[in-house]
């Protein structure tokens, strides 16, 4: 699936391209649901979507989705068998019934980033990071969380530019990570270290600037001057 390829449908089943999500991404680090809402065609799409791919390794039924997402059944079901034949979710056969996922297409990367800016998992961390005020420069989710490759065991890797030690950032995040059902894993620098680091080349860094990042506060990427 290409960068002009289809990615959600108004209710009159108009759509938006990849590319477009992609400049939002971009554009806008603070999308709210209301905006998102009017973007993937109405509250109900944009809830099932956003749940699909907040946990992209794990298959809903029909009516689980319907469920995890608030929605009508019925509005579930045509959506779901439209986003399979575009290319949006997968679906597959469990147990004599059908199953659908995020779909793993590369293509789509932008839109998995954009839905994630308003996850719950987002929502919790960003209310944390903001009660430490100008304590923290900027803040992402790296790793599988933001590359979309994560399930329910996953823990969630939260990279924060602050001058605040390892282990007492790592503290504050202990009650996100209970609401969460999973273990938040705070990688703390220092803004002066940080720049360093991507100056000399340093490889994890290097690794985690050149891989999908849901940005939380600031920009990460913008840090490196």
């Amino acid at each position: 699936m290409g960068h002009g390829a289809i990615v959600a449908g108004r209710e009159g089943e108009g759509f938006l391209p990849v590319a477009y999500c992609a400049t939002l991404v971009v554009q806008s680090t603070t999308m709210n649901a209301a905006l998102m809402s009017e973007l993937f065609g109405g509250a109900g799409r944009y809830k099932a979507l956003r749940c699909l791919y907040e946990e992209p390794a794990r298959a809903f039924g029909t009516r689980e989705l319907a469920a995890a997402a608030g929605i009508d059944p019925a509005n579930a079901s045509r959506w779901l068998r439209r986003w399979s034949e575009v290319g949006l979710v997968e679906r597959r056969l469990e147990r004599g019934a059908p199953v659908f996922q995020a779909s793993r297409d590369p293509g789509l990367a932008a839109l998995a980033q954009l839905l994630q800016q308003d996850t719950r998992t987002r929502e919790l961390l960003a209310g944390e990071v903001d009660k430490l005020g100008d304590k923290v420069e900027a803040a992402a989710i790296f790793g599988s969380a933001a590359k979309g490759t994560s399930d329910a065991g996953s823990d969630v890797d939260l990279l924060l530019l602050t001058d605040l030690p390892q282990l007492k950032a790592q503290a504050l995040f202990k009650a996100p990570g209970r609401a969460l059902g999973r273990p938040v894993n705070v990688l703390a620098y220092s803004p002066s270290a940080w720049r360093e680091a991507v100056r000399k080349g340093d490889a994890f860094v290097r690794e985690i600037l050149d891989s999908p990042m849901v940005p939380v506060k600031g920009d990460v990427r913008a840090a490196q001057a």
